[in-house]
């Protein structure tokens, strides 16, 4: 079994390049993965996706080498231990506020001695088949999703930034992605994002990563946003996969009505 490629490659120092999956088809996962993204984040908190797709998101990401995270609708059981039954590689729970609720979380992702993951012989165990569940000594496997299954609470309350070094000294927690547009709309400043508080609070949850050792992640919408986020010391930036759609759709459109009116 294969490890977590966005993790390795954070441990080489590489910086990594994601997308929010929103477009809900096997040929847009496959596509990026094609393209070079490391991972996609398959948002099951705003899409109307059900497990079953899911499963099939996965699926896709895998046979192109992308790394699959799955944003999950809250932080209860039934969410967290499916998702990763099904395949994810990482989980980005949303709406987090304080360091109780993140140890719930990771107490659910990770098996003993570190959580209480209950095992299921699904998808990402290849449904008991894979060698690594077969060698006599179960222990490699626990201890194989332990390290390669990534935590990832989201920044996107104003309690979160003010409980963030309780947060990451959680066991298990790999690294925040900051949601700048809920953590914007938290602190009474909607979409203000050159707001000083803002950017304030932003730095101090990234310096705050950087200085755990831990990953952190935030949107990056076009390269020259991801090379500014990139300098300040963020380790990965996400677009979305329907701006990429729009953005191009656009420039065609418009170039094609700007050929007609000559």
């Amino acid at each position: 079994m294969n490890g977590n490629r966005m993790l390795e490659k954070y441990k080489k120092g590489e910086k990594l390049i994601g997308a929010f999956f929103n477009s809900g088809t096997v040929v847009s996962a496959e596509v990026l993965g094609q393209l070079g993204f490391d991972f996609i984040v398959i948002d099951a908190e705003h899409c109307q996706y059900d497990f079953a797709d899911v499963e099939k998101f996965i699926r896709a990401a895998e046979c192109r080498n992308l790394t699959p995270i799955v944003r999950t609708a809250d932080f209860s059981r039934n969410n967290i231990l499916k998702m990763l039954d099904l395949g994810a590689m990482g989980l980005f729970i949303p709406f987090i506020k304080t360091a109780d609720e993140v140890r719930q979380a990771a107490a659910l992702c990770k098996y003993p001695p570190m959580g209480e993951r209950g095992l299921g012989h699904a998808h990402k165990v290849g449904y008991g088949l894979d060698p690594i569940v077969n060698t006599g000594r179960p222990e490699d496997y626990l201890e194989w999703a332990n390290e390669n299954t990534l935590l990832l609470p989201q920044c996107e309350t104003a309690e979160a930034v003010a409980n963030i070094e309780e947060i990451l000294k959680v066991e298990g927690v790999a690294g925040i992605f900051i949601g700048p547009f809920d953590l914007s709309i938290s602190m009474g400043i909607p979409c203000q994002f050159n707001h000083p508080r803002f950017i304030e609070a932003v730095d101090k949850v990234k310096t705050a990563c950087n200085r755990a050792g831990k990953m952190v992640f935030t949107m990056g919408m076009t390269p020259a946003d991801a090379e500014m986020r990139f300098s300040q010391g963020f380790d990965g930036v996400l677009a979305t996969d329907t701006s990429f759609l729009i953005r191009a759709a656009r420039e065609y459109i418009e170039g094609v009505k700007a050929v007609c009116e000559k």
